[in-house]
C-alpha cells in the first residue's frame, strides 16, 4: 500500500510539473508604468519552454493574476521569495489567483505547458493580467505633508494620484483638482478622494467604487 501511495504521488507530481529534464527557462522582469499598479502581458511558449515573470511586492500588499491561455494545457504557478514551493498551482487551482502577500521580496509567475502538450511540442499565446496593490494601512508612505485619514481629509497613504478636470459649482470644468486612490483589487473596489476647490479649504470629496457603481459622501448627482 505504501508503494502504491508513493506511485500515485509521483504521477500527480508529474502531471503538474512542466516536462523536460533540462527545460528552457526564460526570465523576464515585470515593469509597471509610472503611476500604475498593474500590467497586461502578451507572450508565447512552445514545448517544454518555461517563462518566469519576476516582480517585487511588499508584505501586506495584494497580488492578483488573471491568466488567459490560448491552449487549455497552458497554466501558471506563483512562487514566493526564495522558494520553489508554489503558493498557486494553476493546473489544480485554476487561471485566477488573488491573495494578500505574507512576505515581501521577489515573486515569480511561472508560465508553462502541461506534459501532454509539451511532449507534442505544442505552442500557445497567452495573456496574464498582473496587479499589485497595498491596502490603506500598509501601502508605501507618501511625500511629507500628506493629510491624515480623518473625517473628510484625503488618505495619508495611497496607491495612485494625479489631477482631473473639475469645477467650483458650475458646469464648466475649468480647473484641475488633485485626487488620490486606494485600491482593493481582490474585491475589485476602490476609494477615491478628489480635492474640493469650492470652499478653499484642504478637504476632499470622497467616492467609493464597488460592484461597478460609485457612491459618494454627499448628495451630489453621480453621472
Amino acid at each position: 500500500m505504501k508503494a502504491l501511495c508513493i506511485a500515485i504521488a509521483t504521477v500527480l507530481a508529474m502531471a503538474i510539473t512542466p516536462v523536460g529534464a533540462q527545460p528552457s527557462i526564460t526570465t523576464k522582469q515585470v515593469q509597471f508604468k509610472k503611476g500604475e499598479s498593474g500590467a497586461t502581458i502578451k507572450g508565447t511558449i512552445k514545448g517544454d519552454q518555461i517563462i518566469d515573470y519576476k516582480l517585487r511586492a511588499g508584505a501586506g500588499q495584494s497580488m492578483v493574476v488573471q491568466f488567459k491561455p490560448g491552449n487549455p494545457s497552458a497554466y501558471f504557478n506563483v512562487l514566493p521569495p526564495g522558494s520553489d514551493e508554489a503558493i498557486h498551482i494553476g493546473s489544480s487551482a485554476g487561471n485566477e489567483f488573488s491573495t494578500e502577500l505574507k512576505a515581501g521580496g521577489g515573486y515569480t509567475i511561472r508560465v508553462y505547458l502541461m506534459r501532454n502538450a509539451a511532449r507534442r511540442n505544442e505552442s500557445t499565446n497567452y495573456t496574464p493580467d498582473i496587479g499589485i496593490a497595498g491596502d490603506v494601512k500598509k501601502s508605501q508612505a507618501p511625500a511629507a505633508g500628506a493629510a491624515a485619514v480623518a473625517g473628510n481629509a484625503g488618505p495619508a497613504k495611497w496607491d495612485a494620484s494625479g489631477a482631473v478636470k473639475c469645477s467650483a459649482g458650475s458646469d464648466k470644468f475649468d480647473q484641475r483638482c488633485g485626487f488620490r486612490v486606494v485600491r482593493d483589487l481582490p474585491r475589485k473596489a476602490a476609494d477615491v478622494w478628489i480635492a474640493n476647490v469650492g470652499n478653499g479649504q484642504a478637504d476632499y470629496r470622497y467616492l467609493h467604487y464597488a460592484d461597478q457603481k460609485f457612491s459618494g459622501n454627499d448628495k451630489a448627482k453621480l453621472a
